[in-house]
């Protein structure tokens, strides 16, 4: 969808690489810079080829490996913003203002080329040059981590990169609508995307009832749950399912009539000790029926649930396979398997399965990119000589 674009990358990690991930997938020319050592997500544990992160949002680009001190770097680098129409980088402004590749510097050479920052909290103010990870600007300081910590109990540990990919996602969509604007003005523009922003639009509901309703509702357990019915309950085989049903489709289909019939029951906004008295009915009810006993009936009765599945039984679902949200992919001639971009294309009905380039070797494609850019053979070697390349 998106050959014939060209994107630079200066960037490491996971939320900005994951931006020009997406645009690679569907087809973009990604250019990743990356210094000698290589971008320090390659060294991160996670997979037995590597890091998993890494090969997830670097599949299909082409890399090159420069010191930015080198004496040929600055001029490589113009020359690849010359031709791009996205530049994306999560490199802190002091440094980029260092190099000279801020907006401004890279605005003057190239005026129709968007350019994107990913950054942890903004560009502007008294933090812009303040650096943090996803668990650190999207969860702790966004909002989420208290949003989601249960009254009473200890903050969980967060999975890592889930913020990351929601603000990659934002990145992407951003720095794409201003190509669009682009081709029509002929004036790139710089959208920035920071981890803080993107939690708050993650956790925006939240956020709209703090400040329009003046409170905000924190996480309760399951027996405090202001919707008792919008809660998880576990059957005699052990298996946890989500409901999201009201109380008589929900006693109807389990068969049992007496609990709706509950006086205690029957007001729209419940005490928070009758709301635990309800979720105490439900779980002996549901604790008595074994889950494929429990599903048929909620299926049989039109009632919205779904089971609370572990990884293993996300992969093996058939739903998955129908959708090909596992793809087949390549490492270094090896093949592995990756979750897919989770954008599906759709053909006469039917989704498309999207095959996947390998993430590049550190600096595989120095050569072929440093000819599309005009240098000779005896430049590339003096380069190798003098440290812009590596030896």
């Amino acid at each position: 969808m998106l050959h014939g674009l060209r994107v630079v990358e200066f960037a490491s990690m996971v939320a900005a690489p994951a931006a020009a991930g997406m645009m690679a997938d569907w087809g973009a020319d990604v250019i990743k810079i990356e210094p000698h050592e290589g971008d320090r997500m390659r060294a991160r544990p996670g997979s037995p080829l590597g890091s998993a992160n890494y090969d997830l949002h670097n599949r299909g680009k082409r890399s090159i490996a420069l010191d930015t001190s080198a004496p040929d770097t600055r001029e490589i680098i113009l020359r690849l913003v010359r031709d791009a129409d996205i530049f994306i980088t999560n490199v802190l402004p002091e440094r980029l203002k260092k190099l000279a590749l801020d907006y401004d510097s890279l605005h003057a050479i190239n005026p129709r080329m968007v350019y994107g920052s990913v950054s942890s909290f903004g560009r502007a103010g008294p933090d812009a040059d303040r650096g943090a990870s996803d668990n650190l600007g999207f969860w702790a300081r966004g909002g989420g981590t208290g949003l989601l910590t249960v009254e009473g109990s200890d903050p969980l540990p967060i999975r890592q990169a889930v913020g990351d990919r929601v603000t990659g996602m934002c990145a992407c969509i951003g720095m794409l609508a201003a190509l669009l604007d682009a081709r029509q003005t002929g004036v790139g523009r710089w959208i920035d995307t920071a981890l803080m922003g993107a939690g708050m639009w993650a956790f925006a509901t939240d956020f709209s009832n703090l400040l329009n309703l003046g409170r905000a509702v924190p996480s309760r357990d399951r027996h405090n749950a202001v919707m008792p019915l919008a809660n998880y309950f576990r059957t005699r085989d052990g298996r946890w399912v989500q409901l999201q049903a009201e109380l008589p489709e929900v006693a109807a289909a389990i068969d049992r009539r007496d609990i709706a019939a509950d006086p205690r029951f029957a007001e729209p906004r419940l005490p928070r000790e009758v709301r635990a008295a309800l979720v105490d009915a439900i779980d002996q009810a549901i604790g008595a029926l074994d889950y494929a006993d429990l599903a048929g009936r909620l299926n049989a009765g039109g009632v919205k649930f779904e089971p609370v599945q572990a990884l293993a039984d996300v992969v093996a679902d058939p739903q998955v396979a129908a959708t090909h949200r596992i793809v087949e992919a390549k490492r270094e001639g090896a093949p592995f398997r990756q979750v897919a971009s989770p954008c599906i294309e759709m053909r006469d009905g039917l989704p498309v399965p999207h095959h996947y380039d390998s993430p590049p070797r550190l600096n595989e494609h120095a050569e072929p990119i440093l000819a599309e850019l005009g240098f000779h053979a005896e430049e590339i070697e003096r380069m190798r000589a003098n440290g812009t390349l590596p030896a």
